[in-house]
Formats: structure tokens, C-alpha cells, sequence
């Protein structure tokens, strides 16, 4: 016996109402004989002892006629193994959780899970009766998905479940679960039960931590019970595309680009020449054959390229398998057709050798990636930030402290420096203007013309940088002596590159020559020694032009590469900051199906820095996997790639047991925890499990008799009153 109302037991109070009216009821009163009443009063001793017993009788029924309301509604039930049959007559709340995820297209000898799956919900359904109410949940729903009123049209149920289609979003369990809590807490029925229909993966159960009372109870009371329904006896063999990395950071029409893909064989057998393949803009460019050991992984690399600039979309892709969504992974990246340098110097000498090193990856026709544009420092207030890519600064004596925090704010939204030193810079300005907001460490003391003797050269040289990918062959750590030429350092400025720099070239005397430097959004490339002759020889070796035309290409990459999001995502989007200053601003995000989306940017007002932030678009979540393209009117101002969770390729199966731990962190006892197979016994298991009778009919039914009884009663009663008298 439980009751589902107990509060309501307090009402039991008001049964001793009617025993205190009885006994106010039995004041005596002062008797005063009369000879001629004696030969009544012996008379009607008799009728006088009826009367008192039907008093008694009248405070029984009443007090029992307040105890059976009260008891009514504070809905006594009693569980179905009791009463059998009559079981079904207790009310109920269903919870059918339905996992939609991609791994559910796996197939055995009874069919697809997805469509078992749905079979077994159906017959779930027809347990329900009137008076019961249901609510589904497909994990790809789920966070997102909205508490709506239970139904109780078990039809309209059906249809939903038989229409659901599989997802390619992936949610753990722990979603649905916590969704469940809110929508048991509020249900006042005697039965409160969840449904996981679902095959069962071992990522099923995320690894986050779970709240739960402080007093380490429950989340669900003692009448919620949980039923898993597994799909699928077997795990299923399935070889995915785990995740893709592209390595080069420098990204150039027709340059090799480096990408590097993991494949998991999640079988037990081992895979041999098994075919993997590359596509560029949806043209084949490579293809290879790997060898993956039984629950191993295996990692290959592409050496690709693109013949075009603008967004490059690309894709890899598997053999089929059992299951085909984790198959292909897509990827993105960005190649510039043009990039803004503003290079700023005094003096002809101060830019000359930079100039030609900047030109020299010019084409026989002219046409060059970078797009030079010369000011002095005096013109530096002037310059409209926002349609520049790349400073690079050459023996720039000092900045004022407004043109220190434009050169601060313009890093920190996406841009690039290249910072030069030289014989006229004012190393205490640098020390209190310009290093200080680049949160820089200042220059030890002024550049002074060293002896012969004392010369520096490059002592280190970090070849895996993105500066020399694809510059110096493969074998990189034999070729460095051979290829890269130390310059004879004259002159430098002493300096720290800081804790959270990268040095990239460093000098015999231990200080950095070129040290990297990321600053918010953006990039810092700082060298130590002047573009002259009069500082070293360094623009006379083969490394110079190289060097300096590849960090212009460097610092600019503020564009995303790989722009790769999960399905079931809803990203905050960030635009590339030389489209901040547009001011037609209409943009939307289409999706792989070609269904097209208006977003709105969160943050694209004009600040008072002479820049403008980078602009924040957050659109609905991502449902497929594919190429989004975020558009502004008709211009494709961004590419992302959207790809499956890989977590949903591992078919692997929990075991009871571990399903059993992983639901304590609920405070689920074991007892409420039931393991079911789809099939006859299932229903019968269910009945078992449930509140089978509430007695709340029966006490309403009870308390209209023992009503009528003392309406009969007290009406007899009150007739021998007036016959006794």
C-alpha cells in the first residue's frame, strides 16, 4: 500500500469532529422527578437504550465517512501482483525515449535497428489505457527538444513514432534522462515509467558529472521504473572517418596542402586494402589503401592541392559499410585572392630590400598575391585599418599611445604585424607605448655596432614551424646546416620573446631573431635585426625573400582553416574582420539541402578604436552533415564543414553491469532497473513492475454508502426521538 497524496492524510484531523459533537452532546443535565412520570420513564427505558446505541452507531459512520473521503483523495494504490487483473486500472506516465542516431541503420537478422526499433515502441504504445499519458523523446530532440503537455491520443503517438526518421545528430543518454526527471516530477500518477529503446553503444552514457541531491537521494521517486529495451544482440563491424586535420598553415594557389585523416575499424576483423579517397571540389585527387588492425586505428596523409582561390570545399571518403553516414568527412579552407600589406617606413632604405622580397612571387604577368600599399609613419593615423590585412613596420621610431592601442586592437580583431627594428627607433617609447599593450617584454638596451669577433649567427631554427613547410624537401632535420645559411648578425636588439611567444629563429647568444607572438585574433612576427646591410647580411641569403614574402602570407591567415563543426551544434559563426566594414548587411546561412536561413550578427557596431569587431552570427543547429555557406545577399563569405560525431561510429555494446553503475550516478537503485527483450514477455514483466489498483474509487464508493446509511439512520433516530418523547 502506498499513496500518491499523502499530505492530503492530514485531513484524518477532522475525523474526530464528530466524537467531539458527540461528546458536547452528553452534558448533563440537572433531573427533577415528578411521581406521575415514573410509571413513563419505565416504559420507555427500552426505546432510551435504542437511541443511545444508534448515536453511537451514527458517530462510528460519520467518523468513517470522513476517513474514506480523506483516504479517497490521498489516493491509496496497491501494486498489480496483488490485486492481478485489476492492475490496469492504475493511471500511468510513459516516458519512451527513442534513439534515432545514426548507428541505429546497423542491420541483423531481424532488420534494420531503427525499424525494430520503432516496431517495439508501437507495442509499448498498445500497453497504454485510458487515463494514461505518454511523452516521446528522440535523443537527436534532446537538449533542445520542449516539455509539451503529455498526450493522451496514443494514434497521433503512433504516427509520430512510425514517420521518425534516422538522425545524423548525436546526444548522450544523460540528455534524456534529465529530460525525463522534469517530466516525472510533475505527473501525479501511481505508474511513472522511461523507455530506452535503443542498441545500446558503450558512448551512450556520457562521462560529465550528474547533479544530484546533496543528501545523495534520487532524482526519481520510489514509483519511477526504467526499462531498457535493447536493439540488436550483436555488434556491429563499422569502419569510419574518425577525424581530418589539415597541417599546412600557409595556405597558396596550386601549393601542396598537407591533410591527415584517422580511420577506425570498430570489427573484429583486420582490414586490408582498404580503399580511402580524396575529393576537391567534388573531383577525385587522391586515393589510397590502408591496413587497420581489428579495433585499431590507422592514420594517412594527402599531399593536395587547389588549381583556385576562395573557399575550396573537400571531402574524404570510405568504402561502404554497415553503417554509411560516418563515411565521408568534409573539410574546408580558404585560399586569399588578394592580400592588403601596408608597409609603413620613413625612409626609401628602410623598406627597400622588403619591397623586393615582397615582389618576388610576383607572376610573369604582374599578377601578385600581395597587394602592396606604402605610407610613412606620419600617414599612420589615416589609414582605414579595416581594409588592411598585414602591417609590417619598418624602423618606426616611435608610437604615440593612441597609435599603440589602433596597432593593439587591430592584432586582437584578426590582423597581422610584422614588426622590423632600426638606427632611429626610441627603445624607451617602445618599452612604454608599443610593447606594453602587445604585452611584450621590452628591449634590453639600444642596437650598437659589435666587434668582428663578437658577430652572431643563427644558433636554432625551428624547421616544423609553418614558415618552412613545404620550403626545404621532407627530410627536414639533416637539411639544416645545408640549406639555411646563418647571416652574419652585426647588429640586434637585445630582447625576451615572453612565456607565451614561439621563438622561431634564435642567435648564437641565446636571444630570439624571429619570435611569434598571438595577440587575440591575431598574429606578431618580430625580428630582431634590421632589413640593412648595415645589419647583417641576412637579406643576401636565400632564406630572406622567402621568409619575409611567406610571413606576410602567415600573419593574414585569420580565416579558420578546417571550419568543421558537429551536427547538432548551434556555433557561435565569426566572419573574417575585412568584411566588418560592409555595409549592406543581409546575410544568411544555406544548408547541404539548399534550405536558406537569415541570421543577423550579434555584435557589428562600430566601436570607437577605428576598428570594427569581427561579426558573430549564431544560426540554428546544424541537422546534416555537409557544407554550410554562409552568404552575404549573394556572396559566399564563409564555407563550414559539418560532420558526424565520431563518438556514434564505436558500435560496441554496454554491459548490464556498466549501464547499472553509470545509472547510480542518478541515485537509480538497481530494483527499479529492468533489462527487456522485445517480445511477449515483455508486457507481462511490465505489469509486474507497476502500481496495479489506486482505492480511491473504492473509498468514494464506501463513503457514498456509510452516507446514505446515516441519512437512514439518523432519520429512524430522529423519529423514535419524537415517539419517546
Amino acid at each position: 500500500m502506498t499513496f500518491l497524496n499523502p499530505l492530503v492524510l492530514l485531513g484524518l484531523i477532522t475525523a474526530a469532529i464528530p466524537v467531539i459533537l458527540h461528546l458536547l452532546n452528553l452534558r448533563k443535565l440537572r433531573t427533577i422527578e415528578f411521581s406521575t412520570l415514573t410509571f413513563l420513564k419505565e416504559l420507555q427505558q427500552t426505546k432510551i437504550r435504542r437511541l443511545k446505541l444508534r448515536q453511537i452507531l451514527l458517530l462510528i459512520i460519520r467518523t468513517l465517512l470522513v476517513i474514506f473521503i480523506v483516504l479517497a483523495f490521498s489516493r491509496p494504490a496497491l501494486r498489480g501482483t496483488i490485486l492481478g487483473s485489476l492492475g490496469s486500472q492504475a493511471h500511468s506516465t510513459i516516458v519512451f525515449i527513442l534513439d534515432d542516431s545514426f548507428s541505429m541503420t546497423g542491420n541483423d537478422e531481424h532488420g534494420e535497428y531503427f525499424k525494430q526499433a520503432k516496431e517495439t515502441t508501437d507495442k509499448l504504445i498498445n500497453l497504454l489505457k485510458e487515463g494514461d499519458e505518454a511523452f516521446l523523446i528522440k535523443l537527436s530532440d534532446v537538449p533542445q527538444a520542449t516539455i509539451d503537455p503529455a498526450t493522451h491520443d496514443f494514434t497521433a503517438l503512433r504516427t509520430i513514432v512510425h514517420e521518425s526518421q534516422i538522425s545524423a545528430i548525436r546526444r548522450p543518454l544523460d540528455d534524456a534522462i534529465g529530460l525525463s526527471v522534469k517530466l516525472l516530477q510533475r505527473s501525479k500518477n501511481a505508474n511513472k515509467e522511461v523507455y530506452i529503446i535503443s542498441d545500446l553503444q558503450q558512448t551512450l552514457l556520457s562521462q560529465r558529472s550528474v547533479s544530484i541531491p546533496e543528501n545523495n537521494t534520487s532524482l526519481f521517486d520510489d514509483h519511477s521504473n526504467f526499462f531498457f529495451v535493447p536493439i540488436g544482440v550483436k555488434d556491429i563491424a563499422n569502419v569510419s572517418l574518425d577525424s581530418i586535420d589539415i597541417t599546412t598553415t600557409i595556405l597558396e594557389k596550386d601549393k601542396p596542402i598537407s591533410v591527415i585523416a584517422s580511420i577506425g575499424n570498430f570489427g573484429t576483423t583486420p582490414l586490408s586494402n582498404y580503399i580511402i579517397s580524396t575529393y576537391i571540389d567534388g573531383i577525385k585527387v587522391a586515393q589510397k589503401n590502408l591496413t587497420i588492425e581489428p579495433w585499431g586505428y590507422a592514420k594517412t596523409e594527402f599531399s593536395i592541392s587547389s588549381k583556385r582561390t576562395g573557399f575550396i570545399r573537400g571531402y574524404l571518403e570510405l568504402e561502404n559499410d554497415a553503417i554509411e553516414l560516418d563515411n565521408r568527412r568534409y573539410f574546408t579552407f580558404y585560399i586569399p585572392e588578394q592580400i592588403n600589406i601596408a608597409v609603413i617606413a620613413n625612409s626609401e632604405m628602410d623598406k627597400r630590400l622588403l619591397l623586393l622580397a615582397l615582389r618576388s612571387g610576383e607572376t610573369k604577368s604582374g599578377h601578385s598575391l600581395l597587394n602592396i600599399q606604402q605610407y610613412t609613419s606620419q600617414k599612420f593615423p589615416f589609414i582605414d585599418l579595416n581594409k588592411i590585412d598585414v602591417l609590417l613596420l619598418s624602423n618606426i621610431p616611435s608610437f604615440s599611445s593612441t597609435d599603440a592601442n589602433r596597432i593593439k586592437y587591430f592584432i586582437e580583431e584578426g590582423g597581422g604585424l610584422v614588426l622590423f627594428p632600426g638606427d632611429n627607433i626610441i627603445i624607451e617609447n617602445y618599452n612604454s607605448n608599443l610593447l606594453p599593450a602587445l604585452k611584450i617584454p621590452p628591449i634590453d638596451y639600444s642596437p650598437t655596432a659589435s666587434v668582428q669577433a663578437d658577430n652572431l649567427s643563427f644558433q636554432k631554427i625551428d624547421l616544423d614551424h609553418p614558415l618552412f613547410t613545404n620550403v626545404f624537401g621532407q627530410d627536414r632535420s639533416t637539411q639544416q646546416q645545408a640549406v639555411i645559411e646563418s647571416p652574419n648578425v652585426i647588429k640586434s636588439i637585445k630582447r625576451h620573446a615572453g612565456k607565451e611567444s614561439r621563438i622561431i629563429i634564435s642567435l648564437s647568444d641565446g636571444t630570439p631573431f624571429l619570435s611569434e607572438h598571438n595577440i587575440g585574433e591575431g598574429k606578431l612576427l618580430f625580428f630582431s635585426s634590421a632589413p640593412l646591410l648595415s645589419w647583417s647580411d641576412f637579406p643576401l641569403k636565400g632564406i630572406f625573400a622567402p621568409l619575409i614574402y611567406r610571413s606576410m602570407i602567415f600573419v593574414s591567415s585569420t580565416e579558420e582553416k578546417n571550419n568543421s563543426y558537429l551536427t547538432g551544434e548551434s556555433p557561435a559563426i565569426t566572419l573574417r574582420k575585412s568584411l566588418a566594414g560592409n555595409t549592406n548587411r543581409q546575410f544568411s546561412i544555406t544548408s547541404p539541402e539548399g534550405i536558406n536561413e537569415l541570421i543577423h550578427p550579434a555584435n557589428s557596431i562600430v566601436n570607437k578604436r577605428a576598428t570594427t569587431k569581427p561579426m558573430i552570427f549564431t544560426a540554428s543547429r546544424f541537422a546534416n552533415s555537409g557544407f554550410y555557406e554562409v552568404r552575404q545577399n549573394s556572396n559566399i563569405i564563409s564555407l563550414l564543414g559539418v560532420n558526424t560525431d565520431r563518438l556514434e561510429s564505436d558500435t560496441r555494446k554496454i554491459s548490464q553491469i556498466n549501464l547499472l553503475n553509470e545509472m547510480k550516478r542518478y541515485g537509480i537503485a538497481a530494483g527499479k532497473i529492468h533489462f527487456s527483450k522485445p517480445g511477449d514477455s515483455l508486457q507481462s514483466e511490465i505489469l509486474q513492475s507497476r502500481f496495479g489498483v489506486e482505492l480511491w474509487q473504492y473509498c468514494i464508493g464506501l463513503a457514498l454508502i456509510l452516507a446514505i446509511i446515516e441519512m437512514l439512520i439518523a432519520r429512524d433516530s430522529r423519529k423514535a426521538t419524537k415517539d419517546s418523547l
